[in-house]
């Protein structure tokens, strides 16, 4: 026993004299591993210091010098050009509407409600808040985007008055550095009052006094706690909130607003609650400053774009050259085709009318009327109103059939049909009240006849049928109803024109695009906007309903423009004759006309063929004429270049000038030349609310029941054939 634990002793003890050891080792390497640490740590942090020490130095050298703002004086700076795909120059944006008030003429809750939405630490703050710049980086990597600045509203003011509007690392460091500077040397009511005169607030309106007579009609002094939040709400998204774009976005930043100041205590929440529900009562925008515009609705739509992307200063003055897809001689024509159509058909009760055209291969929008005088209302119909569409919204219906095996050759039943909501039917009818039995789909879409879409809708599904309207290009939300089939919905002209764009380039979607490219003052390439194209349907499938709406130009409601080579085209009329379409393609162009009245009052009888189809016909014509060469050549005209293709063959010419380019052609390609200048426009972009309805007021819809009980016949989607 004693030999025993003797060795085992010994044993024990070896095992512990040979722990301590690796101890000890383990103890040395840690050692050595922290102070190789703390010496990398030491170089790291000398290294950090000294790149933003310098970094700090080369971006202070480039601040301003002498920062005084109250000599801040806006210099007219470089104009902002925009030209047409074909070289010729439709705008020149350089003004602005701008009034300087003094900070003691600004009513303080006017002040309190921006600083409690913008910067709600502005009196504790040095310019920059350390708080909210964490708190947006947070958000911004938590949804993978930039969805928050923030900025002070130091760092607003030194951005808007002394740097470029433009993301970038260096410029963030030189706001933060501005910011400063001027929290040290100016007080804070000296900052409210310069950000107050120099921020924008959409709509061409600088500055609180300014916006308050383009928004309300008032001096300043004189509006409602409502309407300071309103415009308090304004800078974050100056064009996408502006109530003349988006009345009920709009509303909605304003009730953030509202709450924001009762959270921070400068208004009760009993106050809060009653200016909530004070509606938006605006005065209508006038046009402003000296700007002549050709193509004035597309210009307009592109600005907004622009602005929405880069922000105004840089917009209106930043010198760019913004070069759009619109073809100017392309634009005379629909303008011209838009105006004599709707006048011809005063007698109709006809007020309004639209057109839109569209490349199906590339997105490129070419000519774009939203309305027949500018100067009178500027409310785009081709991307701002949401109208029914009536019976052009049937092949919507069969591509999901024809994707889901039906054949365009089978038959489909047209007998009366009866459908329960609660305690009402509702029993749909064909406009001309009779019936065929047992007809196919091609006989369907070409007259036009109701039941059988309805029908056939039953049978594909009516969420499925949804589900193919928003693949296709509808991008507003659809009420579940049979009466879809026979267009109760609402929609955009530029979703209808992308959908049927999609029958024109087997299957594929591309997105309208009104800007190609986007470059400074010098030349150099800002961005290069590329084409966006998915596949959303076979080939086979676009190629069926293809046939389909040829059958609809060759012997069904829209065979008034047989005329036009290769023409593909729907019909579509609404309820009391309220809205009239006429939507349709060949291999090179989509076009859709609308004509009604923005009060949603009836027509008289209107429908797509008797007024739209001659306004469609009139553009196709010339344009396709225009396009389509002798001998089967195509010449594409576009940013000084011409694009000439014979057979399959493609050739490219430059040309230095592209206001010579038609020209030169002249010599080489039977490009006929521009007309003579039309009539320019002496008044700049607005949308002016009181001479048109609002942007989607409630049309007459069934109810929302599926089926829906008191939906009445669509009218005239089998009237084209009278």
């Amino acid at each position: 026993m004693g030999i025993g634990r003797s060795q085992n002793g010994r044993v024990y003890s070896d095992r512990a004299r040979g722990a301590g050891r690796i101890a000890r080792r383990r103890l040395r390497w840690w050692q050595i591993l922290l102070r190789v640490g703390w010496l990398f740590a030491f170089f790291g942090a000398a290294i950090l210091v000294g790149v933003i020490g310098g970094t700090y130095y080369s971006l202070s050298r480039m601040l301003p010098a002498n920062i005084d703002i109250n000599s801040v004086q806006k210099e007219t700076e470089e104009k902002t050009k925009i030209y047409s795909a074909d070289g010729v120059l439709l705008a020149e944006v350089f003004e602005e509407n701008r009034e300087f008030i003094p900070i003691e003429q600004i009513p303080r809750q006017l002040q309190n409600a921006v600083v409690a939405i913008e910067d709600k630490y502005f009196y504790k703050h040095s310019g920059i808040n350390l708080r909210s710049i964490g708190r947006a980086l947070y958000e911004n990597l938590r949804e993978n985007r930039i969805s928050q600045g923030g900025s002070t509203i130091t760092q607003q003011l030194a951005r808007n008055i002394w740097l470029s509007p433009r993301k970038t690392f260096s410029r963030k460091i030189q706001e933060a550095m501005l910011a400063v500077q001027v929290e040290r040397n100016y007080t804070k009511e000296q900052i409210l009052e310069l950000y107050l005169n120099e921020v924008y607030l959409g709509s061409g309106a600088y500055g609180v006094k300014t916006a308050a007579e383009v928004y309300f009609g008032k001096d300043v002094k004189k509006l409602t706690l409502a309407e300071f939040a309103l415009l308090a709400g304004l800078p974050q998204r100056p064009s996408s909130y502006s109530p003349y774009e988006d009345k009920e976005l709009a509303r909605k930043r304003r009730n953030t607003v509202l709450r924001a100041m009762a959270h921070q205590g400068y208004i009760t929440a009993e106050e809060a609650q009653k200016a909530q529900e004070e509606p938006i009562r605006l005065a209508g925008k006038k046009p402003i400053g000296s700007t002549r515009y050709k193509a004035p609705y597309f210009v307009t739509y592109v600005l907004k774009q622009m602005i929405d992307k880069y922000g105004a200063d840089l917009v209106y003055k930043g010198g760019l050259r913004i070069y759009t897809t619109l073809n100017y001689r392309m634009q005379q024509i629909a303008e011209s085709a838009v105006q004599s159509g709707v006048a011809s058909s005063r007698s109709m009760k006809v007020g309004q009318g639209a057109l839109l055209c569209m490349e199906p291969q590339t997105g490129k929008i070419r000519a774009m009327v939203g309305g027949t005088d500018f100067r009178k209302s500027q409310f785009n119909r081709t991307t701002q109103a949401r109208r029914q569409p009536g019976s052009s919204f049937k092949p919507i219906v069969y591509t999901a059939a024809l994707d889901k095996g039906h054949s365009p050759d089978e038959r489909i039943n047209d007998s009366p049909v009866s459908y329960p909501s609660g305690s009402k039917v509702w029993r749909p009818k064909n406009y001309d009240h009779r019936y065929h039995g047992h007809v196919t789909m091609r006989t369907a879409v070409a007259q036009s006849i109701n039941i059988p879409a309805i029908r056939m809708m039953e049978e594909v599904g009516i969420q499925e049928v949804i589900n193919y309207a928003q693949v296709l290009g509808i991008r507003q939300e659809l009420e579940p109803n049979l009466s879809l089939a026979i267009g109760t919905a609402s929609v955009t002209m530029m979703e209808m024109v992308t959908v049927y764009g999609v029958f024109a380039n087997p299957g594929n979607r591309v997105e309208p695009m009104a800007v190609a490219k986007i470059t400074d003052r010098k030349g150099n390439l800002i961005e290069e906007f590329t084409l966006q194209v998915r596949q959303v349907i076979s080939e086979e499938t676009a190629r069926q309903m293809d046939s389909l709406l040829r059958g609809v130009v060759e012997r069904g409601t829209g065979r008034m423009v047989r005329d036009v080579p290769r023409a593909r085209a729907k019909t579509g009329t609404t309820q009391d004759h309220r809205d009239a379409w006429f939507i349709g393609y060949t291999p090179e162009l989509v076009t859709a006309v609308w004509v009604g009245n923005d009060d949603y009052s009836p027509m008289g009888r209107v429908w797509g063929g008797n007024v739209c189809a001659p306004i469609w016909e009139a553009f196709m014509k010339p344009t396709l004429a225009m396009i389509l060469q002798p001998g089967g050549k195509t010449v594409t005209v576009e940013n000084g270049e011409a694009r000439i293709e014979e057979g399959r063959r493609s050739r490219r010419r430059r040309y230095p000038r592209p206001e010579d380019i038609y020209r030169r052609l002249e010599t080489e390609e039977p490009v006929p030349a521009p007309d003579t200048e039309p009539e320019v426009i002496d008044t700049a972009p607005t949308n002016e609310a009181v001479d048109v309805a609002p942007a989607d007021p409630e049309p007459a819809q069934p109810e929302p029941a599926q089926p829906p009980a008191e939906a009445k016949p669509e009218p005239a989607s089998n009237s084209d054939a009278l």
